[in-house]
C-alpha cells in the first residue's frame, strides 16, 4: 500500500472516531457506486451527512480544504444522491461536510469539520 493511501486511512479513522464521539452513528464508510466513493455517510441528529475526508502532512500545497474543488462538491452532490435513492428512509434533511486532517511531523493531528459546504 501506498503511503499516501495509509495516510488518507488513517485520517479516515480520525474523522470517523471524532464524528462518533460527538455522537454521530456512522452508517457507511468507504460507500461505493458507479460514480465514486463518499469517505463516510453518518447521521447528525435526524440528518445524513456525506462526509469527505482530505488528510494531509502540511499546508505546503494549500491544506486539505483546498482539495475540495467546485468539481468535488458537485461530485459529492450526486453520489449523495445515489446514496438517499438507494435507502428505504426518508431524512429530513441531508448535508455535505468536509472534515480536513493535518498530520504534523510531531504532535497531535488537528481535525476542522466545516459543515454544510454543498
Amino acid at each position: 500500500m501506498a503511503v499516501k493511501d495509509e495516510v488518507g486511512r488513517y485520517g479516515e479513522e480520525l474523522a470517523a472516531r471524532r464524528l462518533v464521539e460527538d455522537g454521530w452513528e456512522l452508517l457507511a464508510r468507504n460507500w461505493r457506486c458507479g460514480l465514486g466513493e463518499v469517505d463516510i455517510v453518518a447521521r447528525d441528529g435526524a440528518e445524513v451527512v456525506f462526509v469527505e475526508v482530505k488528510t494531509r502532512r502540511s499546508d505546503a500545497f494549500g491544506g486539505a480544504l483546498a482539495a475540495v474543488t467546485a468539481a468535488k462538491v458537485r461530485r459529492l452532490r450526486r453520489l449523495a444522491g445515489e446514496w438517499l435513492a438507494a435507502q428505504p428512509v426518508v431524512w429530513a434533511g441531508a448535508r455535505i461536510d468536509v472534515v480536513a486532517v493535518t498530520l504534523p511531523r510531531s504532535g497531535p493531528a488537528v481535525l476542522e469539520h466545516l459543515r454544510g459546504i454543498g
